[in-house]
């Protein structure tokens, strides 16, 4: 009885302490990032014991890099992000380890091991898949149009690299890129420079299916590419409204991850083992099964 009372009382003490989360986001322009937001403040309003600060790096490194800092010396107890940058980013949460502040990384990952945990889905896992199904769709020939996210970030290394190994086996497959940064606002700009060079293409892939909203008001002016096969993901509203309207012909399921970086950060204050790397699963999602799939926002 008395050993009950003691971890009774141990508990009670752990949890009178208000845990203090600080969130360094990379831009709150990205409807993706902003619902990743969203969510992390909408599992951390389910404990008492936890409260999170919010960061908009405004997609800057730098900016990012500076709110990191902040919350090191400003004592907070745990840190999620998803690096901009995988280098040097990691350099700075090596500081925050060190310091013994809890890293928890979702969706991108940095170079080295300056971290707590890792949570996200198999961006090089998707891409195969991507390019297996949209390939196939082409007939195995013509001009993919691969429309990139952020520079250097994992999930976009990931994504060109996975899709790259397939399509490479296939000799009448030729693939242009162009930088959109998963902003819609980047893609309507990068589509428009694509038809006023007279880029011609077959299908597209985009690293998200916010670019391939953007991709099509742009190609909604040019009919003669509206019917194209195009692939995204995240599955957002409007990608399977998309889908099931037969202007877009797949994507894929992309938790935000932020649900389960606050799990982990409720688990790590329990005690309890967490994994170093943590996979979430997903789902292809096209006309077939769209009706059944919710979308993740």
């Amino acid at each position: 009885m008395k050993y009950l009372v003691l971890c009774l009382f141990l508990v009670t003490i752990s949890f009178a302490k208000e845990y203090k989360i600080g969130f360094a986001q990379d831009t709150l322009a990205n409807d993706w990032r902003k619902a990743q937001v969203e969510e992390a403040i909408k599992e951390v309003g389910k404990y008492d014991f936890l409260s999170i600060t919010i960061k908009d790096a405004k997609s800057s490194m730098s900016k990012q890099i500076l709110d990191i800092e902040l919350f090191i010396k400003e004592d907070y107890d745990f840190i999620i992000t998803s690096p901009i940058e995988p280098t040097i980013t990691s350099l700075v949460l090596e500081k925050a380890i060190k310091k013994g502040i809890k890293v928890i990384l979702i969706d991108r990952g940095i170079k080295g091991d300056a971290y707590t945990t890792f949570i996200a889905p198999d961006n090089y896992k998707i891409a195969k898949e991507a390019a297996n199904y949209l390939l196939k769709k082409m007939n195995y020939k013509g001009t993919v149009l691969m429309l990139q996210g952020v520079s250097g970030a994992t999930p976009t290394v990931l994504r060109e690299k996975g899709f790259e190994e397939v399509a490479k086996e296939y000799k009448d497959i030729k693939i242009i890129k162009k930088r959109a940064n998963y902003l819609r606002s980047d893609a309507i700009k990068a589509l428009e420079e694509i038809y006023k060079e007279k880029v011609k293409f077959d299908a597209i892939f985009s690293h998200s299916d916010s670019m391939l909203i953007g991709a099509r008001e742009v190609m909604k002016r040019y009919k003669n590419s509206i019917n194209i096969p195009t692939v995204g993901i995240d599955y957002i509203k409007p990608a399977k409204e998309a889908i099931l309207n037969g202007s877009q012909s797949a994507s894929f399921t992309y938790p935000t991850c932020a649900k389960e970086g606050v799990q982990a950060i409720v688990s790590i204050i329990k005690g309890e083992d967490i994994a170093k790397r943590n996979i979430i699963d997903t789902q292809m999602v096209d006309k077939k099964n769209a009706k059944k799939i919710d979308p993740i926002f």
